[in-house]
Order: structure tokens, then sequence, then C-alpha cells
């Protein structure tokens, strides 16, 4: 399946980020399907797309790029339009060694808002974070059914906990 992310996108963290941040993101897919230049395969990020029917069963869509060192403290979305042309769909949101690290199979069925303190499955074995040791992607992944016309805010809270070295930053 393929993996897009938005055109020419790198860290959403600066490396000297003190203090906590929170990483925002609108997804328009009405939009993304409309101007398919926005997005690019992950294998080539500078390369944007000439077209793009909406998420398939499996595709995954890179949302935030976060550095080495990077802890998340609590991630969610806001559905403010349900897909109209699948909605029953849903998604996953994770990484790239979790799939549905941060939510599993949430419905884009109507406009309200899920969100999670790191109670899924990254929750209980890392003492409600996520704790990046190497630079990662946190994605969104469509579970069931194409995802085409759905308007989702989503957030990740976190900060720069320290570097591979040892020293805080």
């Amino acid at each position: 399946m393929p993996e897009y992310q938005f055109l020419g996108e790198t860290n959403a963290v600066t490396y000297d980020a003190f203090g906590y941040v929170v990483m925002k993101r609108f997804i328009d897919f009405a939009d993304l399907v409309l101007n398919p230049q926005k997005l690019a395969l992950a294998s080539s990020p500078n390369t944007p797309l000439s077209a793009f029917a909406g998420m398939a069963t499996g595709a995954t869509l890179n949302i935030f790029h976060v550095p080495a060192g990077f802890v998340v403290k609590a991630a969610g979305m806001y559905i403010e339009a349900a897909d109209t042309v699948q909605p029953t769909g849903t998604l996953n949101m994770g990484d790239g060694a979790q799939a549905a690290g941060f939510m599993v199979a949430e419905a884009l069925d109507g406009a309200g808002v899920t969100q999670t303190i790191l109670t899924d499955a990254y929750g209980s074995s890392n003492m409600e974070s996520r704790i990046y040791t190497e630079a990662d992607t946190i994605d969104m992944v469509c579970a069931t059914q194409a995802i085409v016309d759905a308007k989702i805010h989503v957030y990740v809270m976190g900060f720069k906990g320290f570097d591979l070295l040892g020293a805080d930053v």
C-alpha cells in the first residue's frame, strides 16, 4: 500500500525546541483529491503527486515527522466532517513501530472529538508516554473503507526531552 506525506515536509519539531510543543494539522481529504500536488510519496518526498483519489484501505499518511528524543504525551483528532463517500470508514493513528499505537479503528461516521492520553498500545508499557529513540513519523493509516472527503484536525502534544548522547536539550 502507498505511503504518502505532505510535499517536501521534514521535522515538525525543531531540534532546539524547548518545553511542550503542540503540533496541529488540518487534513481536508476532498481538497487533497482536488489538489494532489500537496502530497508526495514518502519514498519521493519532493515530487508532487499528479493524482490522488483518496486513501485506500491500508494506505498510510505521514502526519508529523518527529526527531529522535521526542516524547509524545497526548494525541488526538477532531472530525470536523464525516466522510460522505465512505461513512463507515475507520482509521488508525500510530507510527513506524505500531500502526495503531495511539488510536485503533476510529470511526469517521460523524463529527466529534477522539483523543488518547496514550492509553492505547503505547500507554500501558511506557508510563503514559511514547519516547522516540530514533526519528520517526506519526501516521494515519486507513483501516477500513477509503477516505475520500473527510475533514479531520489532528494534534500531538509532547516535548523534545533528550538527545541520544545523553545531554538534555
